[in-house]
């Protein structure tokens, strides 16, 4: 029988785990998975943490593993004429 190996992105291969511990913005989360940062609030709360009095952020790790979005995924919505 064959080992399952771990299915982590290759992009978190050469980080270390400090790195991987850092705390980025709830903007450039969102960026990263190409999501709005509304959105990335609404969908994923309870990876953000509250770091100051206004300041919101999500570790390197939690951003980098998010599953892609679905392909029934919906865009914004449509606008009338």
């Amino acid at each position: 029988m064959k080992a399952k190996t771990n299915a982590l992105p290759v992009s978190i291969a050469d980080l270390s785990p400090l790195e991987l511990a850092r705390k980025i913005s709830v903007a450039e989360a969102a960026a990263h998975n190409g999501v709005h940062i509304g959105t990335f609030k609404k969908n994923f709360p309870h990876l953000i943490r509250r770091i100051g009095r206004r300041r919101l952020a999500v570790t390197l790790y939690d951003a980098i593993v998010l599953p892609p979005p679905s392909k029934n995924a919906r865009g914004p919505p449509a606008t009338r004429r």
